[in-house]
Protein backbone atom coordinates (compact mmCIF):
# COMPACT_ATOMS: atom_id res chain seq x y z
CA UNK A 1 0.00 0.00 0.00
CA UNK A 2 1.85 3.03 -1.34
CA UNK A 3 1.58 6.40 1.16
CA UNK A 4 0.58 9.65 -0.81
CA UNK A 5 0.85 13.00 0.24
CA UNK A 6 -1.03 15.78 -2.21
CA UNK A 7 -0.38 19.09 -2.35
CA UNK A 8 -2.47 22.11 -3.14
CA UNK A 9 -2.48 25.56 -2.33
CA UNK A 10 -5.98 25.68 -0.81
CA UNK A 11 -9.39 23.74 -0.94
CA UNK A 12 -10.88 26.60 -2.30
CA UNK A 13 -12.97 26.34 -5.08
CA UNK A 14 -10.74 26.22 -8.04
CA UNK A 15 -10.87 23.39 -10.56
CA UNK A 16 -7.36 22.41 -9.71
CA UNK A 17 -8.51 21.93 -5.72
CA UNK A 18 -11.41 19.96 -6.91
CA UNK A 19 -9.09 17.74 -8.88
CA UNK A 20 -6.78 17.41 -5.91
CA UNK A 21 -9.64 16.29 -3.89
CA UNK A 22 -11.52 13.72 -6.39
CA UNK A 23 -8.16 12.05 -6.67
CA UNK A 24 -7.89 11.45 -2.85
CA UNK A 25 -11.00 9.95 -2.62
CA UNK A 26 -11.03 7.92 -5.65
CA UNK A 27 -6.86 6.96 -4.99
CA UNK A 28 -8.30 6.23 -0.76
CA UNK A 29 -10.90 3.78 -2.74
CA UNK A 30 -8.19 1.96 -4.69
CA UNK A 31 -6.35 1.16 -1.38
CA UNK A 32 -4.03 3.53 -1.48
CA UNK A 33 -3.12 5.63 2.12
CA UNK A 34 -3.73 8.79 1.06
CA UNK A 35 -3.27 12.51 2.85
CA UNK A 36 -3.59 16.18 1.55
CA UNK A 37 -1.36 18.74 2.89
CA UNK A 38 -1.82 22.47 2.29
CA UNK A 39 -1.72 25.92 3.56
CA UNK A 40 -5.71 26.47 4.35
CA UNK A 41 -8.47 24.80 4.36
CA UNK A 42 -11.92 25.94 2.17
CA UNK A 43 -14.66 24.56 1.12
CA UNK A 44 -13.80 21.25 0.03
CA UNK A 45 -12.50 20.34 3.33
CA UNK A 46 -15.85 18.54 4.49
CA UNK A 47 -15.30 16.06 0.83
CA UNK A 48 -12.56 14.87 2.43
CA UNK A 49 -13.61 14.24 5.82
CA UNK A 50 -16.65 12.24 4.46
CA UNK A 51 -14.12 10.59 2.79
CA UNK A 52 -12.09 9.59 5.47
CA UNK A 53 -8.86 11.43 3.98
CA UNK A 54 -6.67 12.81 6.25
CA UNK A 55 -6.05 16.88 5.87
CA UNK A 56 -3.16 18.58 7.28
CA UNK A 57 -3.58 22.74 6.80
CA UNK A 58 0.06 24.06 7.79
CA UNK A 59 0.04 27.88 7.75
CA UNK A 60 -2.92 30.15 8.81
CA UNK A 61 -3.04 32.22 5.40
CA UNK A 62 -3.08 31.27 2.50
CA UNK A 63 -0.53 30.77 -0.02
CA UNK A 64 -1.13 31.48 -3.64
CA UNK A 65 1.20 32.03 -6.24
CA UNK A 66 4.23 32.89 -4.41
CA UNK A 67 7.28 31.52 -2.56
CA UNK A 68 6.24 30.57 1.26
CA UNK A 69 9.56 29.12 3.35
CA UNK A 70 7.61 28.78 6.59
CA UNK A 71 5.11 26.44 4.33
CA UNK A 72 7.90 24.53 2.48
CA UNK A 73 9.73 24.23 5.95
CA UNK A 74 6.19 22.47 7.63
CA UNK A 75 5.82 20.81 4.80
CA UNK A 76 9.72 19.17 4.78
CA UNK A 77 8.80 18.31 8.58
CA UNK A 78 5.37 16.53 7.57
CA UNK A 79 7.12 14.76 4.84
CA UNK A 80 10.12 13.30 7.21
CA UNK A 81 7.67 12.73 9.89
CA UNK A 82 5.03 10.11 7.49
CA UNK A 83 7.29 8.29 5.39
CA UNK A 84 5.57 9.02 1.95
CA UNK A 85 6.53 6.77 -0.14
CA UNK A 86 5.43 10.03 -2.93
CA UNK A 87 4.75 13.13 -2.84
CA UNK A 88 2.64 14.91 -5.89
CA UNK A 89 2.01 18.78 -6.10
CA UNK A 90 -0.24 20.60 -7.84
CA UNK A 91 -0.03 24.59 -8.60
CA UNK A 92 2.89 26.86 -8.10
CA UNK A 93 2.74 27.52 -4.31
CA UNK A 94 2.50 24.35 -3.74
CA UNK A 95 5.07 22.83 -6.58
CA UNK A 96 7.83 25.29 -5.21
CA UNK A 97 7.41 24.52 -1.43
CA UNK A 98 6.97 20.49 -2.09
CA UNK A 99 10.43 20.64 -4.54
CA UNK A 100 12.06 22.72 -1.32
CA UNK A 101 10.44 19.77 1.20
CA UNK A 102 11.57 16.67 -0.64
CA UNK A 103 15.49 18.23 -1.15
CA UNK A 104 17.92 16.09 -0.49
CA UNK A 105 15.08 13.02 0.60
CA UNK A 106 14.27 9.96 -1.32
CA UNK A 107 11.38 11.07 -1.36
CA UNK A 108 9.86 11.00 -5.30
CA UNK A 109 7.95 14.38 -6.35
CA UNK A 110 5.37 14.21 -9.15
CA UNK A 111 4.06 17.50 -10.65
CA UNK A 112 0.74 18.31 -12.42
CA UNK A 113 0.70 21.29 -14.55
CA UNK A 114 -3.03 22.53 -14.44
CA UNK A 115 -2.55 26.03 -16.50
CA UNK A 116 -0.83 28.03 -18.78
CA UNK A 117 0.27 30.12 -15.43
CA UNK A 118 0.10 33.40 -17.85
CA UNK A 119 0.76 35.75 -14.83
CA UNK A 120 4.05 34.27 -14.00
CA UNK A 121 7.30 36.76 -14.40
CA UNK A 122 10.94 36.15 -14.65
CA UNK A 123 11.12 34.70 -11.01
CA UNK A 124 8.30 32.44 -10.88
CA UNK A 125 9.55 30.54 -13.76
CA UNK A 126 13.10 30.22 -12.55
CA UNK A 127 11.68 28.67 -9.04
CA UNK A 128 9.45 26.80 -11.82
CA UNK A 129 12.02 25.51 -13.76
CA UNK A 130 13.88 24.19 -10.97
CA UNK A 131 10.72 22.78 -9.58
CA UNK A 132 10.15 20.71 -12.40
CA UNK A 133 13.77 19.66 -12.58
CA UNK A 134 13.43 18.67 -8.97
CA UNK A 135 10.11 16.04 -9.64
CA UNK A 136 10.90 12.94 -11.13
CA UNK A 137 7.84 13.04 -13.47
CA UNK A 138 5.60 16.06 -14.60
CA UNK A 139 2.08 15.70 -15.70
CA UNK A 140 0.41 18.40 -17.98
CA UNK A 141 -3.20 18.34 -18.57
CA UNK A 142 -3.34 19.18 -21.82
CA UNK A 143 -1.11 19.02 -25.45
CA UNK A 144 -0.63 23.17 -25.20
CA UNK A 145 0.61 23.00 -21.33
CA UNK A 146 3.16 19.52 -22.10
CA UNK A 147 4.64 21.83 -25.21
CA UNK A 148 5.03 24.98 -23.10
CA UNK A 149 6.45 22.53 -20.90
CA UNK A 150 9.24 21.62 -23.49
CA UNK A 151 9.69 25.24 -24.33
CA UNK A 152 11.04 25.69 -20.71
CA UNK A 153 13.50 22.72 -20.98
CA UNK A 154 11.34 20.30 -19.58
CA UNK A 155 12.69 16.60 -21.16
CA UNK A 156 10.02 15.08 -22.83
CA UNK A 157 10.68 12.05 -21.46
CA UNK A 158 9.34 13.83 -17.71
CA UNK A 159 6.22 14.65 -19.58
CA UNK A 160 2.58 12.72 -19.02
CA UNK A 161 -0.09 13.93 -20.88
CA UNK A 162 -3.23 13.06 -18.74
CA UNK A 163 -6.51 14.93 -19.07
CA UNK A 164 -8.94 16.42 -16.28
CA UNK A 165 -11.53 14.05 -16.10
CA UNK A 166 -14.97 13.74 -13.48
CA UNK A 167 -16.84 10.66 -12.90
CA UNK A 168 -20.09 10.68 -14.15
CA UNK A 169 -23.32 11.68 -12.66
CA UNK A 170 -24.96 9.15 -10.50
CA UNK A 171 -28.14 9.99 -12.37
CA UNK A 172 -28.41 11.73 -15.53
CA UNK A 173 -29.12 15.17 -15.18
CA UNK A 174 -31.98 16.66 -16.54
CA UNK A 175 -31.66 19.99 -19.13
CA UNK A 176 -34.75 22.52 -18.02
CA UNK A 177 -37.31 22.96 -20.64
CA UNK A 178 -36.87 26.95 -21.58
CA UNK A 179 -40.24 27.31 -21.90
CA UNK A 180 -41.61 29.70 -19.68
CA UNK A 181 -38.17 31.40 -18.29
CA UNK A 182 -35.77 33.29 -19.34
CA UNK A 183 -32.68 31.20 -21.53
CA UNK A 184 -30.28 31.02 -18.98
CA UNK A 185 -26.36 31.28 -19.99
CA UNK A 186 -23.91 29.61 -17.05
CA UNK A 187 -20.83 29.96 -16.09
CA UNK A 188 -18.85 28.12 -13.82
CA UNK A 189 -15.20 29.66 -12.97
CA UNK A 190 -13.40 31.08 -10.01
CA UNK A 191 -13.20 34.84 -10.17
CA UNK A 192 -9.45 35.51 -11.73
CA UNK A 193 -7.96 37.27 -14.29
CA UNK A 194 -7.31 34.57 -16.91
CA UNK A 195 -11.10 33.27 -16.64
CA UNK A 196 -11.52 36.18 -19.18
CA UNK A 197 -15.57 36.96 -17.16
CA UNK A 198 -14.90 40.85 -18.36
CA UNK A 199 -15.03 40.27 -21.74
CA UNK A 200 -17.69 37.38 -21.27
CA UNK A 201 -20.03 40.62 -19.55
CA UNK A 202 -19.45 42.68 -22.67
CA UNK A 203 -21.18 39.42 -24.53
CA UNK A 204 -23.68 39.66 -21.99
CA UNK A 205 -24.27 43.39 -22.77
CA UNK A 206 -24.35 42.58 -26.55
CA UNK A 207 -26.95 39.66 -26.55
CA UNK A 208 -29.20 41.81 -24.32
CA UNK A 209 -29.78 42.98 -27.37
CA UNK A 210 -31.24 40.24 -29.14
CA UNK A 211 -32.34 38.30 -26.34
CA UNK A 212 -33.23 41.20 -23.51
CA UNK A 213 -34.39 38.57 -21.06
CA UNK A 214 -31.22 36.29 -20.96
CA UNK A 215 -29.89 35.51 -17.91
CA UNK A 216 -26.10 34.89 -17.01
CA UNK A 217 -25.60 32.87 -13.44
CA UNK A 218 -21.74 32.91 -12.56
CA UNK A 219 -21.18 30.23 -10.15
CA UNK A 220 -17.91 30.73 -8.54
CA UNK A 221 -16.00 32.80 -6.35
CA UNK A 222 -12.25 35.02 -6.02
CA UNK A 223 -10.77 37.59 -5.73
CA UNK A 224 -12.45 39.67 -9.15
CA UNK A 225 -15.92 39.36 -7.29
CA UNK A 226 -16.30 42.68 -5.91
CA UNK A 227 -14.77 44.42 -9.58
CA UNK A 228 -16.82 41.90 -11.77
CA UNK A 229 -20.10 42.96 -9.92
CA UNK A 230 -19.31 46.44 -10.21
CA UNK A 231 -18.55 46.36 -14.20
CA UNK A 232 -22.02 44.21 -14.11
CA UNK A 233 -23.87 47.13 -12.62
CA UNK A 234 -21.59 49.75 -14.61
CA UNK A 235 -22.98 48.20 -17.70
CA UNK A 236 -26.59 48.15 -16.08
CA UNK A 237 -26.91 44.02 -16.27
CA UNK A 238 -28.26 43.99 -13.02
CA UNK A 239 -30.77 42.26 -13.81
CA UNK A 240 -29.73 39.74 -16.03
CA UNK A 241 -26.60 38.62 -14.19
CA UNK A 242 -26.33 36.93 -11.01
CA UNK A 243 -23.22 36.36 -9.05
CA UNK A 244 -23.97 32.53 -6.66
CA UNK A 245 -20.51 32.86 -4.94
CA UNK A 246 -19.44 29.58 -4.19
CA UNK A 247 -21.50 25.99 -4.84
CA UNK A 248 -20.81 22.40 -4.17
CA UNK A 249 -23.78 21.20 -5.99
CA UNK A 250 -22.50 21.97 -9.75
CA UNK A 251 -23.85 19.10 -11.18
CA UNK A 252 -27.52 20.06 -10.44
CA UNK A 253 -26.77 23.73 -11.18
CA UNK A 254 -25.67 22.73 -14.81
CA UNK A 255 -28.98 21.06 -15.37
CA UNK A 256 -30.89 24.70 -15.17
CA UNK A 257 -28.34 26.03 -17.96
CA UNK A 258 -29.46 26.21 -21.80
CA UNK A 259 -25.71 26.86 -22.37
CA UNK A 260 -22.31 26.96 -20.40
CA UNK A 261 -20.23 29.64 -21.60
CA UNK A 262 -16.20 29.23 -20.95
CA UNK A 263 -14.18 32.29 -21.88
CA UNK A 264 -10.71 31.86 -20.88
CA UNK A 265 -8.18 33.58 -22.09
CA UNK A 266 -5.54 31.05 -20.36
CA UNK A 267 -6.59 27.45 -19.31
CA UNK A 268 -5.53 24.02 -19.00
CA UNK A 269 -8.94 21.39 -19.38
CA UNK A 270 -11.59 22.80 -17.63
CA UNK A 271 -13.71 19.94 -15.30
CA UNK A 272 -16.38 22.21 -16.11
CA UNK A 273 -16.54 21.37 -19.81
CA UNK A 274 -16.18 17.59 -18.93
CA UNK A 275 -19.05 18.21 -16.07
CA UNK A 276 -21.10 19.88 -18.35
CA UNK A 277 -20.94 17.36 -21.51
CA UNK A 278 -21.96 14.53 -19.16
CA UNK A 279 -24.88 16.86 -18.27
CA UNK A 280 -25.88 17.36 -21.83
CA UNK A 281 -25.32 21.04 -21.56
CA UNK A 282 -24.48 22.72 -25.04
CA UNK A 283 -20.90 24.35 -24.24
CA UNK A 284 -19.37 27.80 -26.06
CA UNK A 285 -15.45 28.27 -25.28
CA UNK A 286 -12.41 30.41 -26.28
CA UNK A 287 -10.09 28.36 -28.31
CA UNK A 288 -7.52 28.71 -25.14
CA UNK A 289 -5.14 26.37 -23.73
CA UNK A 290 -5.92 23.06 -23.54
CA UNK A 291 -10.13 23.63 -24.69
CA UNK A 292 -9.77 22.73 -28.51
CA UNK A 293 -8.55 19.25 -26.97
CA UNK A 294 -11.68 19.21 -25.30
CA UNK A 295 -14.00 20.42 -28.15
CA UNK A 296 -13.83 19.68 -31.54
CA UNK A 297 -15.57 23.24 -32.84
CA UNK A 298 -18.89 22.80 -34.25
CA UNK A 299 -18.68 19.31 -33.25
CA UNK A 300 -19.05 18.85 -29.34
CA UNK A 301 -19.45 22.69 -28.85
CA UNK A 302 -18.37 25.72 -30.30
CA UNK A 303 -14.78 28.24 -30.18
CA UNK A 304 -14.34 31.41 -30.27
CA UNK A 305 -11.43 33.31 -30.13
CA UNK A 306 -10.12 34.16 -26.79
CA UNK A 307 -10.93 38.07 -26.25
CA UNK A 308 -13.26 38.45 -28.76
CA UNK A 309 -16.72 39.24 -27.08
CA UNK A 310 -19.15 40.22 -30.40
CA UNK A 311 -17.49 36.45 -31.19
CA UNK A 312 -18.87 35.04 -27.90
CA UNK A 313 -22.13 36.69 -28.25
CA UNK A 314 -23.19 35.44 -31.49
CA UNK A 315 -21.94 31.91 -30.33
CA UNK A 316 -24.19 32.48 -27.57
CA UNK A 317 -27.34 33.52 -29.74
CA UNK A 318 -27.08 30.45 -32.09
CA UNK A 319 -27.46 27.92 -29.26
CA UNK A 320 -30.28 29.69 -28.15
CA UNK A 321 -31.86 30.29 -31.20
CA UNK A 322 -31.43 26.99 -32.79
CA UNK A 323 -32.81 24.05 -30.94
CA UNK A 324 -31.71 21.38 -33.37
CA UNK A 325 -28.00 22.99 -33.19
CA UNK A 326 -28.15 22.88 -29.25
CA UNK A 327 -29.91 19.18 -29.20
CA UNK A 328 -26.87 18.12 -31.41
CA UNK A 329 -24.50 19.63 -29.37
CA UNK A 330 -25.88 18.00 -26.31
CA UNK A 331 -25.89 14.93 -27.74
CA UNK A 332 -22.36 14.66 -29.20
CA UNK A 333 -20.99 16.25 -25.72
CA UNK A 334 -22.43 13.40 -23.61
CA UNK A 335 -20.41 10.71 -26.40
CA UNK A 336 -17.02 12.63 -25.80
CA UNK A 337 -17.55 12.32 -21.80
CA UNK A 338 -18.11 8.28 -22.16
CA UNK A 339 -15.28 7.98 -24.73
CA UNK A 340 -12.56 10.17 -23.96
CA UNK A 341 -12.73 11.95 -20.51
CA UNK A 342 -13.36 8.45 -18.53
CA UNK A 343 -12.37 9.15 -15.11
CA UNK A 344 -11.20 5.67 -14.36
CA UNK A 345 -8.89 6.19 -17.01
CA UNK A 346 -7.49 9.29 -15.61
CA UNK A 347 -6.70 7.30 -12.25
CA UNK A 348 -4.83 4.41 -13.80
CA UNK A 349 -2.37 6.50 -16.03
CA UNK A 350 -1.83 8.46 -12.84
CA UNK A 351 -1.12 5.44 -10.35
CA UNK A 352 0.88 4.03 -13.17
CA UNK A 353 3.07 7.66 -13.30
CA UNK A 354 3.51 6.83 -9.13
CA UNK A 355 4.62 3.51 -10.33
CA UNK A 356 7.08 4.99 -12.63
CA UNK A 357 8.19 7.62 -10.53
CA UNK A 358 9.47 4.85 -7.70
CA UNK A 359 6.29 4.54 -5.80
CA UNK A 360 5.84 0.93 -5.40
CA UNK A 361 2.07 -0.27 -4.74
CA UNK A 362 3.30 -2.32 -1.87
CA UNK A 363 6.89 -2.12 -0.18
CA UNK A 364 5.87 -3.45 3.05
CA UNK A 365 6.11 -0.11 5.39
CA UNK A 366 5.74 -0.34 8.70
CA UNK A 367 5.16 2.92 9.55
CA UNK A 368 1.49 3.20 11.39
CA UNK A 369 -1.73 4.42 9.16
CA UNK A 370 -2.37 7.85 8.71
CA UNK A 371 -4.86 9.46 11.05
CA UNK A 372 -7.84 11.34 9.43
CA UNK A 373 -7.59 14.19 11.18
CA UNK A 374 -6.69 17.88 10.96
CA UNK A 375 -4.08 20.71 12.12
Amino acid sequence: MRRILLVVDSLGVGGAERHVVDLARSSAARGEQVMVACSIGGPLTSDLEQAGVPLRCLTRRLVKRRLSLVYAWRLRRLVRRERFDLVHAHLYASVTAAALATLRTDVPLVVTEQTEAPWQAWFALQLSSWSHGRAVHVIAVSDAIARRLRERGVAAEKISVIRNAVPPPVAAVAVRSSIGRAPTVGVVARLVAEKGLDVLLDAALALRERVPGVRFVVAGDGPLRPALKARASRLELGANVEFLGFRDDVCQLLGSFDVLAVHSLAEGTPLSIVEAMWAGVPIVASAAGGIPEQIADERDGLLVARGDSAALSRALLRVLEDDELASRLRAAGRARARSEFSHEAMLDRILAVYARAGAPADRGSATEPLEPATV
